[in-house]
């Protein structure tokens, strides 16, 4: 009775996969996130200081808050460029660039 078949070897493999599948999607598979966004306006962490109209213009005030040491994203959705930054640098952002 010490012999393991290969039915046997196939049949624990197979429970052995199984269990490590369901214990996978019991730890990863809940996704609570909210709905994807779709529109393109949610850019996670960041938020928006400014909207211009050109590549120049966004590039003039994301110079001005990197000088400043606001780490800053630029963004083109559409003919808008938006400049993005942390949380925390909003308030500073916004009051260097108006």
């Amino acid at each position: 009775m010490d012999t393991v078949t290969a039915l046997t070897q196939t049949l624990l493999l197979v429970v052995v996969l199984t269990v490590l599948a369901l214990l996978l999607r019991w730890a990863f598979g809940n996704d609570r996130r909210a709905v994807p966004d779709y529109t393109g306006d949610d850019f996670g962490l960041l938020s928006e200081v400014a909207a211009v109209p050109t590549v120049e213009a966004a590039d003039v005030l994301a110079r001005r808050l990197r000088q400043a040491g606001i780490r800053t994203t630029v963004v083109r959705r559409g003919d808008v460029h938006r400049l993005l930054v942390w949380p925390a640098d909003v308030a500073n952002a916004k009051l260097l660039l108006h």
